[in-house]
């Protein structure tokens, strides 16, 4: 079978290049907010490089005096898982309650400077630990694919935050990004300009949906035994992640939670879990998409309707 991919880490979602294209800009800023220790919120599309860019800031040798901590919240999403990743070395003591790790949070605060980055920090349960951090003298980056998430901070929490907009990768940016991602991960000759501004075309913008529809095109031209990638091997635009608006997900999440639920008990709990609930008119719009788009299914008429979870995979969610 021929190797088309003949390194595999320069298509991984946790490679970090050398040097990030076309933020260099955005860089600056983030670099100068936390040199003087303000914290900030980085809103941008989805795979327009805002983890990137915060993971390449923080790795930097400007910041070695400070304790950074990367958190994808929606991984961890309680307010006690939080804090045992902020605090240090807490896998190796048991901590009873949220009082105990934010004591020992202030203790060592005491000590050190820490920079905490929430990454999607709209999947964050208990919007007050970002009070309580930045009470604490801690420096906060914040990040989300929308600006519907700004909404869901207070106003205090917004007046301590600089915001960083980060713009989708243009056309022309986005084939050079993912040509020499191409070129260090591929075999020489096994891809053609043409194919990489198809995929371009088919990501509009997003870098790491485009890396991704790269490594599935190379993978399906291996295993059909060709020596190069074709049209015929790149996956359906339906195969690409769709964007979902922060209530369309927390909609979703709720439902994959309780699998079927009545239209007015879906609406009670996304009611609960948000600060900022739409009517009832923009609830069944986001339901009307959820259904357009293949992830929920609606069984009955108006008040007699029940809303039932689709299976789907994970990966067809844009997340950042």
């Amino acid at each position: 079978m021929s190797e088309i991919i003949v390194n595999a880490e320069f298509l991984s979602p946790n490679y970090l290049p050398e040097k990030l294209l076309f933020r260099e800009k955005e860089i600056m800023q983030l670099k100068s907010n936390l040199q003087n220790f303000v914290s900030t919120i980085i809103i941008g599309p989805c795979g327009s490089g805002k983890t990137s860019m915060i993971k390449k800031v923080l790795s930097s040798d400007e910041f070695k005096r400070v304790y950074p901590c990367y958190i994808d919240c929606a991984i961890y999403q309680t307010t006690y898982s939080i804090l045992k990743e902020i605090v240090p070395k807490s896998e190796f003591i048991f901590y009873r309650s949220n009082y105990e790790l934010i004591k020992e949070l202030i203790r060592q605060t005491k000590e050190r400077k820490f920079v905490v980055c929430l990454d999607n920090f709209e999947c964050v349960k208990d919007y007050s630990l970002i009070t309580k951090l930045l009470s604490m003298g801690i420096c906060v980056i914040l990040i989300s694919d929308s600006d519907e998430s700004l909404a869901l901070l207070t106003e205090n929490i917004r007046s301590n935050l600089s915001i960083i907009r980060v713009q989708p990768y243009s056309t022309e940016q986005a084939f050079e990004i993912l040509k020499e991602r191409a070129e260090k991960s591929l075999a020489r000759w096994s891809f053609s300009d043409a194919v990489l501004k198809k995929i371009v075309e088919k990501v509009k913008g997003n870098i790491a949906l485009g890396i991704n529809v790269l490594k599935i095109s190379a993978l399906n031209a291996q295993s059909r035994g060709k020596k190069s990638i074709e049209d015929s091997d790149l996956p359906e635009v339906e195969d690409c992640p769709v964007k979902l608006s922060f209530d369309e997900k927390l909609l979703l999440r709720i439902l994959q939670e309780w699998k079927s639920l009545p239209a007015r008990r879906l609406y009670d709990f996304y009611v609960q879990k948000t600060k900022h609930p739409k009517s009832e008119r923009a609830f069944r719009n986001y339901m009307q998409n959820l259904c357009s788009k293949g992830f929920v299914k609606a069984i009955g008429e108006k008040r007699g309707r029940f809303y039932e979870v689709v299976e789907v995979d994970e990966n067809a969610v844009c997340k950042n």
